[in-house]
């Protein structure tokens, strides 16, 4: 994923995105006959903002261009995020799942997807070497791309630096290795590697030369390891009457010498980095069926009953109790045994088919990281960085 491209969708289509961007345009139709195509620009009216969303910084989404309308975040096994009125300000998500897919939703219409990144980690194993062509070296690195970090897609500044000399700089995207030109034969260069998303940038990589170009040069990783050793360009043989005079030797460099320490975010865990988050949780309704129990409970039948010309007689069933008639309806009273629903569990709410409740779930575990029963942790490598000795 090229997390600076994005996608333009026609009227209320929805798209997805797996890099970071997503916006509404109009399709061009074909010029016809007898059309306008050119007005005063004095009497133009301006277009209408395109909405557009990005994943702008780790674990974020912004959305601007919304028009003020409500706009909502939402993915799979996640809690909704609301922004109801963000009025003209950009309505910005945080907290999110790195590598998840979340749908925005702009006034309660779908308007596509995009992928929540973190910001990528430093690359290793920066090796820099000579090549056949005079002032120009080729590097390549290693780095592993995930999905909360944007995927293979991910963009890599390459920077040559040195005191003597103009930076050198080149960009590269989806690849692990770049090619610099232009480079002073005579200088001595700092090469650096910073990957990038649109979450932000990871920490530069570096590999220092310990001679220039023109004397030998020799490529060296960055833990001071020599990897390669560049052909001498033999010097110009000038006559003996217009030999210059030596050029000075060179201030002799400062001493430096190489340390390993743990990423941005890392806290040092043995010959480890490691990185903690608490859990996050969504709200689920958990369910239980009806349960029942037994009850005696009063009741009470009438009976046909016989006038035999002086008082109303009738007969009451096995279990009841005469209560008393007249005219032609006798009263019997006793108990029966009735099934009566229990009171919901301690906890619980009866919602009308079922006993239920909500509880809290703990979230999917993020890409990359792990659970140790208390909380989510990742790990990383040392990094090499250059220091004074």
């Amino acid at each position: 994923m090229n997390t600076n491209s994005h996608i333009r969708i026609a009227g209320r289509m929805a798209a997805a995105l797996t890099g970071a961007v997503i916006a509404l345009g109009v399709v061009a139709a074909p010029a016809v006959a007898d059309e306008v195509i050119a007005v005063d620009s004095s009497s133009t009216v301006a277009p209408a903002a395109v909405p557009r969303a990005i994943a702008s910084k780790p674990r974020s989404i912004t959305v601007t261009n919304h028009g003020g309308h409500s706009v909502v975040l939402f993915a799979k096994g996640e809690p909704i995020r609301r922004d109801l009125a963000p009025g003209s300000a950009p309505a910005v998500f945080s907290g999110l799942t790195a590598g998840r897919t979340y749908t925005i939703a702009i006034g309660g219409q779908p308007m596509g997807a995009v992928v929540a990144l973190d910001r990528p980690t430093a690359a290793s194993g920066l090796t820099v070497r000579t090549t056949s062509t005079p002032g120009t070296v080729s590097l390549t690195w290693r780095h592993t791309a995930t999905t909360a970090t944007g995927g293979t897609d991910l963009i890599y500044d390459v920077t040559a630096t040195s005191p003597t000399a103009p930076t050198v700089r080149t960009t590269v995207t989806g690849v692990r290795t770049a090619t610099l030109t232009g480079l002073d034969t005579d200088a001595v260069y700092t090469f650096t590697v910073a990957p990038r998303n649109n979450a932000g940038t990871g920490k530069a990589t570096r590999a220092q030369m310990t001679r220039s170009l023109g004397g030998a040069t020799a490529g060296q990783r960055s833990d001071s390891a020599p990897i390669a050793e560049a052909a001498s360009v033999p010097a110009a043989v000038p006559t003996p009457a217009a030999a210059p005079a030596p050029a000075p030797a060179p201030a002799p460099r400062p001493a430096t010498k190489t340390i390993y320490v743990c990423p941005d975010g890392y806290a040092t865990a043995g010959d480890l980095c490691q990185q903690s988050t608490a859990y996050t949780f969504h709200t689920e309704t958990l369910t239980s069926p009806y349960t029942y129990h037994q009850e005696q409970q009063a009741n009470t039948i009438n009976v046909p009953a016989t006038h035999n010309g002086t008082v109303w007689t009738w007969t009451c069933p096995s279990g009841y109790d005469s209560g008393g008639g007249q005219w032609g309806v006798g009263v019997c009273k006793g108990t029966v045994t009735a099934t009566v629903k229990d009171a919901p569990p301690a906890g619980y709410t009866d919602n009308g088919s079922s006993y239920a409740k909500e509880i809290q779930v703990k979230d999917t575990l993020p890409v990359g990281w792990t659970d140790n029963g208390t909380q989510w942790i990742r790990t990383a490598a040392k990094v090499a960085m250059e220091v004074a000795a």
